[in-house]
């Protein structure tokens, strides 16, 4: 590394970790005779962990699986749900999974062991691209159906379809759980919960088996996420190969550095020495300038530059099963992919994986980490830092990261736009009575009757039935997304879907797009229609947008003060509006455009810091205003070292007097529609988070502030103005308030 890219010695860190040998357990006596025949013909032996999830599964627990990357997962959950088939003549298993890809996987290898010990379980895949002529077949001959959340979701309203399969259903398996976090895990626990609601009525009471990356809260996570109480089965016996990890910090000598340069550069380098690599993106457009640069580096190799792809949410599924049979196959180099391939789907072994920055989240780096010597090979696998504040600090404290607890993952189900959506859902499925807050929760009345004063839902004997004109299901998306999503178009030709979310950030009129190295510019955004028209452009930049944003209070739910500090959550109304958008060329801003967009509203959760103006005067702070947004990013760039989020999930103002406090104040606020159970979160952590925002500032060594402590890349205000040495103060003062709890 030192020698071929040419990198200083001191801006490196080496962490090996060492291979290990698997730990095996003897094969459980209970199971069954042929599934132990296959055991022994094969020779499998179960890790210890594997064991222990038959054990507890088969007796009746819920469990939760926190085992490593490639520990055996999908053989943990078959030996507990076969051995119960086998037994069971009317046993079914429902089988969860995040992506069509990784439940493809998973169907190959229940295929496989059904054939060799001749069950007869018809494994098979039910979602929205089975064929409407198989679906009845399936529901009726096969035992174990794996599925998705979104395919659930809609086939719940059908359930008479499915009385056989759900009234054997004697497991629900649900992989990669901690993917259900923030709206999306709140639109998943509330599911989960319609699910085990229908699975009742037909006097179904099934065992879930959970299977997760390393959380802070797993047992609470596991318990919101799917209403049961969990055991979890955290030693792993799974071998695990070798690994060289290395942390580089290219602004440690030079400033003025730039990440999508060096990282192109390093995977440039890795794909000249036939390393296969995947490069980590934290976005989608980040991802397409890393291939486009990357190219540029192997301009001198056009066949090796052809060996190269993006991958993303957002490309049609066609394109995606062609990167993913690439990476497999040998025949794609390198492949530069946000987190979609973070998760387990078989893609082979690699050589190599770089981060361009932190992942967000501990898990989330070990799960990328995992990605690299599948095969027990020693394998490389480096995060180049970004000048943002986590990252700094990491590479810093790298024996803090590897020390690091794992963050907590939030889930709220108090959602009261979520709630109501997946209430119409559930009175659609089976009337909705008093005895379905043990499901819903003490709030679920009151919206009931709002929504029965609405005239979506109408109440009879049976209890609450749904009165709308449109099927729920169709109204409701799993993914928070309320108004649907919109099509990019160039020329009547589809180029890639994109969510209303993502649209109104990303693909505003004059924006600049990328997909595959090929940028597209916005023309024409149609509302109604869900359009938005793209002409191609020969460009060398892209675009990031300048924003506005206030933010009201409409009530308190929880506060605490102490020593000239209130702390409160609540639910607030944030008003969002693009001002304009910045021109960017290599990570430098060469222009700018005003914009006059319609202004965004939507209600959400808060945290509230109200400062007494006294504290500000009483520590001599000769810049409140820049003090307070300083404070503002700090607390915002560290919540990710404690809450399970990405600094776009969350989005805060600072401002010297605040109507609803009569003074200064900073708020932070979930990002999305109805709030998502981070700012909760933050309420609960606050010492925490601003103990490690006081580390961040007082630990960086620039003068006045930089994008490694105080400086933000999603400023609506350019960073201005901003005082370094107030927000110090400002959060020791929060931080010995906490410590005084």
């Amino acid at each position: 590394m030192r020698e071929e890219c040419g990198t200083p010695e001191d801006a490196l860190s080496i962490h090996r970790i060492f291979g290990r040998e698997a730990r095996y357990a003897t094969i459980p006596d209970p199971l069954h005779p042929r599934l132990r025949s296959w055991l022994i013909n094969e020779g499998i032996r179960p890790y210890i962990h594997q064991a222990e999830a038959y054990e507890r599964a088969s007796a009746g627990e819920d469990i939760l699986l926190a085992t490593q990357t490639a520990s055996g997962k999908t053989l943990a959950f078959a030996l507990p749900i076969i051995d119960r088939l086998l037994s069971d003549p009317d046993g079914r298993a429902l089988l969860l999974y995040p992506t069509k890809a990784l439940a493809r996987d998973q169907l190959a290898a229940f295929q496989a062991i059904d054939r060799a010990i001749g069950a007869g379980l018809s494994p098979a895949v039910y979602d929205g691209d089975t064929p409407r002529d198989a679906r009845p077949g399936i529901r009726s001959g096969s035992r174990i159906i794996i599925s998705n959340m979104h395919e659930i979701h809609h086939i719940l309203s059908w359930r008479r379809q499915w009385a056989d399969f759900f009234s054997g259903t004697a497991f629900v398996v649900i992989d990669e759980a901690h993917r259900y976090r923030g709206v999306f895990g709140s639109h998943i626990a509330l599911l989960m919960r319609r699910l085990t609601r229908v699975l009742a009525y037909y006097d179904a009471s099934p065992v879930f088996i959970l299977a997760s990356a390393t959380l802070g809260n797993p047992e609470e996570f596991a318990e919101r996420l799917c209403g049961r109480r969990v055991r979890i089965i955290a030693e792993d016996g799974s071998p695990q190969s070798p690994k060289n990890i290395v942390f580089y910090n290219p602004y440690l000598r030079n400033p003025g550095a730039s990440l999508t340069s060096e990282v192109s550069r390093l995977l440039a380098i890795h794909m000249r020495y036939r390393h296969q690599t995947i490069c980590f993106s934290p976005s989608r457009r980040l991802a397409e300038v890393i291939t486009r640069r990357t190219r540029e580096e192997l301009a001198g190799d056009p066949a090796l530059a052809d060996r190269l792809r993006a991958y993303r949410a957002g490309y049609l599924a066609d394109e995606r099963r062609e990167i993913e049979a690439g990476l497999k196959s040998g025949v794609l180099q390198g492949v530069v992919s946000t987190n979609a391939l973070e998760l387990g789907v078989d893609i082979g072994t690699l050589d190599a994986v770089l981060m361009a920055g932190y992942p967000g989240a501990t898990i989330s780096f070990w799960q990328q980490a995992g990605r690299a010597g599948r095969s027990g090979d020693e394998s490389l696998v480096t995060m180049v830092a970004r000048y943002d504040p986590i990252d700094q600090y990491y590479m810093h404290h790298p024996d803090r990261f590897f020390a690091a607890t794992a963050e907590h993952a939030a889930v709220d189900m108090r959602n009261p736009i979520i709630l109501s959506g997946h209430l119409l859902c559930a009175a659609a499925e089976i009337p909705v009575g008093d005895g379905d807050i043990t499901y819903f929760g003490d709030e679920m009345m009151a919206h009931l009757r709002e929504l029965s004063d609405e005239g979506l839902l109408a109440w009879t004997r049976r209890g609450y039935v749904y009165a709308g004109a449109r099927r729920p299901a169709e109204a409701v998306t799993l993914t928070g997304s309320a108004s649907g999503g919109y099509r990019i178009m160039e020329k009547g030709r589809l180029i890639e879907t994109m969510d209303a979310a993502q649209a109104y950030r990303e693909a505003y009129p004059g924006a600049v797009l990328l997909h595959q190295d090929t940028s597209y510019i916005v023309r024409s955004v149609d509302r109604d229609d869900g359009v938005i028209r793209v002409d191609l452009l020969e460009a060398d930049y892209f675009t990031r947008p300048l924003t506005t944003t206030s933010v009201s209070v409409d009530r308190i739910l929880g506060s605490r003060s102490q020593s000239g500090l209130a702390i409160s959550f609540a639910e607030v109304t944030v008003t969002e509006a693009i001002t304009g958008y910045q021109l960017v060329r290599y990570d430098r801003i060469i222009g700018s455009e005003i914009l006059d967009l319609p202004a965004n509203s939507f209600p959400t959760q808060a945290l509230i810091l109200a400062i007494d103006p006294s504290l500000l005067e009483d520590h001599g702070i000769a810049d409140p205003d820049g003090t307070l947004h300083a404070a503002e990013h700090a607390l915002i760039a560290a919540m990710p070292g404690l809450v399970i989020c990405d600094r776009n999930d969350i989005g805060g103002i600072s401002t010297r007097y605040h109507p609803a406090v009569d003074g200064p104040a900073i708020i932070i606020y979930d990002g999305y529609t109805g709030g998502a159970g981070l700012a909760a979160k933050a309420y609960h952590l606050t010492g925490e988070i601003a103990d490690l925002a006081a580390t961040i500032v007082d630990e960086c060594r620039c003068y006045d502030g930089c994008p490694a402590c105080i400086f933000s890349p999603k400023c609506g205000n350019e960073n201005k103005p901003l005082d370094k040495e107030g927000s110090a103060v400002l959060l020791h003062s929060l931080r010995k308030m906490n410590e005084g709890r």
